[in-house]
């Protein structure tokens, strides 16, 4: 994906550059939030996200954004981008006090508020994407745990997934951007299982009420022909059975180095 300007102004959360060119990372940092929340969250808006977007323009990384759970509204995720291992690897100052002076930012007071991490800083590889021409405000948040030498029947799965079932829609779901990613660190076997999440998928969308309706059961509903025409593929070519458990969870994005 060579219009890096395109992206940049129709992809808000992942901006991936070209996959061709080397593999593209996000980080991801889980948290519960406890006290003042609506102060966390425009302390996030007002000084962490201009630090963040500076930090990209200076490539010192890819961007940043920020998830609230609809359900957990105490928890939150941060999403760190790298747009290859170098940049990931080299160590630069994106929140430091000099950064802020710079911007003419002040420090806010994180005394309203307590943060505890719930996830460690884990890295993922984005294996796959499809994107549509609208920024997506909300966000279903699949979790997988699949097998060691399975990774590449969940890759191929939601590859399949990507190219049969979301981009023949992209015209008729407004903001519906998808991508998935493998876990690089921290990852944790027994007999060649998964102890934790080592697959995610994301399904964007352009409001809470867009994802409830495609959700909803409805008894008079055709099944998608779309999906239909994946799951056929999915068996034919042995790309079903990988995951040991699934999980889904809707989010909201809050804030974003890659829009205003």
């Amino acid at each position: 994906m060579k219009n890096i300007l395109y992206i940049l102004l129709f992809m808000p959360l992942f901006y991936l550059g070209a996959q061709d060119e080397g593999p593209y990372f996000i980080r991801m940092h889980v948290v519960d939030v406890e006290g003042n929340i609506n102060a966390f969250i425009k302390a996030n808006k007002e000084y962490y996200k201009p630090l963040a977007t500076k930090g990209a323009e200076d490539g010192k990384w890819a961007g940043w954004a920020m998830w609230r759970s609809v359900t957990d509204t105490s928890k939150f995720i941060f999403f760190h981008h790298f747009s290859s291992p170098e940049q990931y690897a080299k160590p630069a100052s994106i929140w430091g006090a000099n950064e802020a002076k710079k911007l003419g930012l002040e420090p806010p007071d994180g005394s309203k508020w307590e943060m505890t991490t719930i996830r460690d800083l884990d890295l993922w590889q984005i294996n796959g994407y499809v994107f549509d021409n609208e920024p997506s405000n909300y966000f279903v948040f699949n979790r997988f745990k699949y097998s060691y030498v399975d990774r590449k029947k969940f890759i191929d799965n939601n590859r399949a997934w990507g190219e049969m079932v979301v981009k023949p829609q992209l015209g008729d779901v407004k903001g519906y951007n998808w991508v998935c990613a493998t876990l690089l660190t921290g990852g944790n076997y027994v007999d060649q299982e998964s102890q934790i999440v080592n697959g995610i998928s994301f399904d964007g969308f352009d409001s809470i009420e867009d994802i409830l309706h495609r959700r909803s059961y409805k008894e008079s509903s055709e099944p998608n022909p779309y999906v239909q025409e994946f799951q056929k593929y999915a068996a034919k070519n042995d790309l079903t059975g990988f995951s040991s458990s699934v999980a889904s969870s809707i989010y909201q994005e809050i804030a974003s180095s890659f829009r205003e």
